[in-house]
C-alpha cells in the first residue's frame, strides 16, 4: 500500500468502536467518526489500534487492538482473507506529516462560504437562489 495514492480505509473509531469506511482515503484528509464524530487518527494509533492490509483489494484496516482478527479466517468486505501486517506506528507517523503540512498550506481566504459551493462550480445561476428561497412549506 502506498499511503501517498487515495486508498480505502476502515477504521474502528478509538471512542466508541464503531466501524468507520473512508473510501479514496489520502494522507491529511479529515477521518471523522460517522457517530461520535471523533477525530479517527487523534488516538496514539500504535497503542490502541492493529494494521492489517487486504492483499487482494488493498484497504487498509485499522482495527481496535482487541478486536478479534485472524489472517486466513477473518474476512474482508470484499471476500478476501489474505492479509499483510501495517506497520501501525509508521503509519501514523505519516498521517501526521501530511496533516501538519495541510495546516500549514490553508488558505485563509475571507470570502469562502463552507456552505456554498463556489461559483465557478455551480450547475446554474439561479443555484444559490435555492437555499435563499422562502419555499412556502408550512
Amino acid at each position: 500500500m502506498n499511503p501517498e495514492t487515495p486508498f480505502d480505509l476502515l477504521m474502528e473509531c478509538g471512542g466508541c468502536g464503531l466501524e468507520n469506511l473512508l473510501s479514496a482515503f489520502t494522507p491529511g484528509a479529515p477521518a471523522i467518526c460517522n457517530q461520535c464524530r471523533e477525530d479517527l487518527l487523534a488516538y496514539d494509533l500504535a497503542s490502541t489500534h492493529q494494521g492489517h492490509t487486504c492483499d487482494s483489494c488493498q484497504r487498509a484496516l485499522l482495527l481496535k487492538k482487541e478486536t478479534d482478527f485472524v489472517n486466513g479466517e477473518s474476512e474482508c468486505q470484499c471476500g478476501g482473507q489474505n492479509f499483510t501486517e501495517l506497520d501501525v506506528e509508521d503509519f501514523a507517523s505519516r498521517m501526521a506529516k501530511a496533516e501538519k503540512m495541510d495546516l500549514e498550506n490553508i488558505d485563509d481566504e475571507p470570502d469562502f462560504d463552507w456552505c456554498r459551493p463556489e461559483q465557478d462550480h455551480l450547475p446554474s445561476e439561479g443555484y444559490n437562489e435555492i437555499f435563499d428561497d422562502d419555499p412556502g412549506f408550512r
